[in-house]
């Protein structure tokens, strides 16, 4: 990325998309040749670039799953329509959904490391069917709820049960609580530990990107040039 702040009319643009960006919806800036939508860079510098913005997905999509744990711990919508088993619902199908959006990035990087770099060194097969070997309950459970019916789970459906029975008998509002705060402790519990083993992927594929894109290894600084240290 330091390397592509001394391409010609690089940073240029990008402070000029930042004003554009901030400035008034009600008083758009129109486009013209001096401010155009996107910045064409020469094709090789594009690919490089296009995988660079890849892999930054990658980590997002895994910054996402991890986010999962805040959204199972907390219930924002108290006096609202939308019931405490709805919502735990909602965050299990968005948490399996997750690992599928992980594995289509690694899987679109990869292609497109394999343009830039054929001699990578990975097998792209191999990697993705280990992936799915490894998460395969929550890709078939995100599998079934985007083609055939909603996610169902057992606890789910005790919080809703003891929901029901709480606006009957208020002596089942507690009860009704504390099912919900196991499931939702259980679920956080359980996102922490599959993203930490989804992270072991997502470092494989740094790992190998540093190993084999000899573009980056130009932009790195060479481990036989002395630090400098600032004596005292």
């Amino acid at each position: 990325m330091k390397q592509l702040e001394t391409y010609p009319g690089w940073s240029d643009w990008r402070k000029g998309r930042f004003v554009r960006t901030l400035y008034d919806d009600d008083f758009p800036l129109p486009e013209d040749d001096t401010h155009p939508e996107e910045f064409v860079f020469a094709p090789e510098i594009e690919q490089q670039r296009d995988l660079v913005v890849q892999y930054l997905g990658i980590g997002q999509a895994l910054q996402a799953l991890r986010d999962c744990e805040y959204y199972f711990r907390r219930f924002p919508f108290h006096g609202l329509p939308v019931s405490k088993h709805e919502h735990l619902t909602y965050m299990c199908e968005m948490y399996f959904n997750r690992f599928y959006e992980l594995k289509e990035r690694i899987k679109r990087y990869l292609n497109a490391m394999t343009k830039v770099e054929p001699r990578h060194g990975i097998d792209i097969g191999q990697f993705l069917k280990q992936f799915e070997r490894d998460f395969d309950q929550e890709l078939r459970e995100r599998n079934q709820v985007h083609h055939h019916r909603r996610f169902e789970d057992l606890a789910i459906d005790r919080v809703y049960l003891a929901q029901v029975m709480s606006n009957r008998h208020g002596s089942w509002r507690e009860e009704s609580e504390r099912f919900y705060r196991k499931a939702t402790n259980e679920w956080a519990q359980r996102v922490r530990k599959r993203a930490a083993r989804a992270e072991k992927y997502v470092d494989a594929v740094a790992q190998t990107t540093l190993d084999g894109c000899t573009f980056l290894k130009a932009a790195t600084p060479s481990s036989d040039t002395p630090e400098t240290t600032n004596s005292a």
